[in-house]
């Protein structure tokens, strides 16, 4: 494969493969399973070797806020300017200036952190061949492994192949490991056996059919879980500092917005109207105009869609034969699920609204009025209504949240 295909023609078989898992399973599947037990707090580093996005899909699905309650860390890849801030105010504190390393402080910043070692096909930043030599010829990357691995170490679904590159560091690991794997092979593979071997007392094995990636994870949860079955209230591990405490009382409900280029301006009024719902945390707001350079637009779009909780459609004629019509049908599906809540909004008069597969949804503004047909002072009046009624219904979604 590798001499078949160039580094374009792999990242476009990967985001034909990827195109797929779009929809994230809810908590039936592992991803959930393990997103909710992260969220308790029972693991605060995250250690994952595949590139797609599936780990920060399930967070994001759980409550949980990248750059706010979790960090992820790309290897291969310039921190973001909030991680880099955070880097520069942790050295300063706790130790000598460690300039231009991509990887974070040992001392976490943030309660929980996803290490993703190969990279992250998102940001085109990843490592497919030569796995093994780029871990052992990164002496960063290496360091801060070790780092990570030096208390016990959950590893599941580790594969003999792809994760070969790891077993070293596994080994090397002073504290208790726990293999987790469906295939009951796995153990009998070079490098695994010796590290079984080596470590003794200090290795644990757990294979066989009923321990793939889902069953696991599933296990694991209702384990946990088990006091709240039996009629005792469930209590969280402590939580990792006072912004975690902070965090924990308030969750803010993350917003996406659908709309064309030509809609553009009455939706800057709109999020001007909204501007006491940011200042109080309530809601955490995501559209296209916030694309940072180097991010791939189509695909950005689609992961934040995928973790939105409130999705704001903002329909008039030329949104219905634009490209991001196709985006609000995707919204659409996400919606029937009730994981996600939709509210159309009528900036300018459709045709047959009440026909379109929207037009069930109560939309904004009430009583089938659109923005475009108001004065200036009416419109104003009007997107302070609507401004109330986002509040609304922000309040009624955190409360069912908590």
């Amino acid at each position: 494969m590798r001499n078949q295909l160039g580094e374009r023609e792999m990242h476009a078989t990967l985001h034909d493969i990827f195109k797929g898992v779009k929809n994230l399973p809810e908590l039936h599947d592992g991803d959930g399973y393990f997103a909710e037990i992260v969220k308790r707090g029972y693991f605060r580093e995250i250690i994952s070797t595949n590139i797609d996005d599936l780990v920060e899909k399930a967070l994001h699905h759980a409550g949980l806020i990248e750059e706010k309650d979790f960090e992820v860390v790309i290897a291969g890849k310039r921190p973001s300017p909030q991680q880099s801030q955070r880097y520069k105010a942790s050295q300063a504190a706790n130790g000598p200036s460690t300039e231009g390393n991509q990887y974070p402080p040992q001392q976490r910043e943030l309660p929980y952190r996803l290490t993703k070692v190969f990279g992250d096909w998102l940001s085109r930043e990843y490592t497919i061949y030569n796995r093994h030599s780029y871990i052992l010829n990164n002496d960063k990357l290496n360091q801060y492994l070790h780092t990570l691995l030096h208390g016990d170490v959950l590893a599941v679904g580790i594969d003999h192949l792809w994760d070969s590159a790891m077993l070293p560091l596994l080994l090397a690991s002073p504290a208790t490991l726990w293999l987790v794997s469906e295939d009951e092979k796995s153990i009998d593979d070079q490098q695994i056996a010796s590290i079984l071997h080596q470590k003794k007392e200090k290795a644990v094995s757990i294979v066989g059919e009923n321990y793939g990636h889902e069953d696991f994870w599933r296990i694991l949860y209702h384990h946990l879980n088990r006091k709240h079955t039996q009629g005792v209230e469930y209590q969280r591990p402590m939580p990792f500092d006072k912004q975690e405490q902070k965090q924990e009382k308030k969750k803010a409900i993350r917003v996406f917005y659908v709309y064309c280029d030509e809609d553009l301006p009455v939706m800057e009024k709109l999020w001007r109207q909204l501007k006491v719902l940011r200042a109080d945390n309530l809601i955490e707001e995501w559209h296209r105009g916030m694309l940072r350079p180097g991010e791939h637009r189509q695909l950005t779009q689609e992961r934040y869609l995928s973790g939105s909780q409130l999705i704001f459609v903002g329909f008039s004629s030329s949104f219905l034969d634009s490209e991001y019509h196709e985006q609000a049908l995707q919204a659409l599906k996400l919606s029937s699920g009730g994981a996600v809540t939709l509210v159309p909004l009528l900036l300018r008069p459709i045709g047959n609204w009440k026909h379109t597969p929207f037009g069930e949804i109560t939309p904004l503004p009430s009583g089938g009025k659109t923005l475009s047909r108001m004065s200036s002072t009416e419109l104003e009046e009007e997107l302070s209504k609507i401004a109330e009624a986002i509040r609304g219904l922000v309040i009624n979604l955190l409360e069912i949240q908590n």
